[in-house]
């Protein structure tokens, strides 16, 4: 799957930018209606992951990492650099906190927060600057709805 974003990175990108995607660890995230269209139009200021279990993202990401968009059963739209990241351990921080203070930026609605009552961990993410990009296809299996892929390896 890098070895097919690689391809449509170099092909769409300048040199430089390419060449400052390459030095940066690179992520994938699934995206959905109408979530992903809040994002892309600037509404939406940071995207959050809440999970029962330590799974991606959470401790996985850093400022300046690059997050691929790609938009679920659907291609790889933008990306965008982390300006910063947060984590939350939900058993030491309650998640009506993390309601207050974010869900102005995060775009969702009351039913979100009902639906994520049960997690335990929860990812901050500070979304910088986004980059759109020609829509390309990738080839990815599983349910997942982030992938670490690491650093470009040209």
């Amino acid at each position: 799957m890098l070895e097919e974003i690689e391809k449509d990175l170099q092909k769409q990108l300048s040199k430089k930018d390419y060449e400052y995607i390459k030095n940066r660890t690179l992520h994938l995230g699934i995206f959905t209606e109408p979530y992903l269209s809040f994002m892309l139009d600037g509404q939406k200021k940071i995207e959050s992951r809440f999970s029962k279990k330590k799974i991606m993202p959470y401790q996985k990401i850093k400022k300046e990492d690059i997050v691929l968009v790609k938009k679920s059963n659907g291609p790889v739209v933008a990306y965008f650099t982390i300006k910063e990241v947060k984590f939350f351990d939900l058993t030491e921080t309650k998640i009506e906190e993390l309601k207050k203070e974010y869900n102005h930026l995060l775009c969702v609605e009351d039913n979100f927060w009902i639906l994520k009552k049960e997690s335990l961990y929860a990812t901050i993410i500070f979304i910088d600057k986004i980059y759109f990009l020609k829509p390309f296809s990738i080839t990815k299996k599983g349910m997942q709805t982030w992938i670490l892929l690491g650093k470009m390896d040209i």
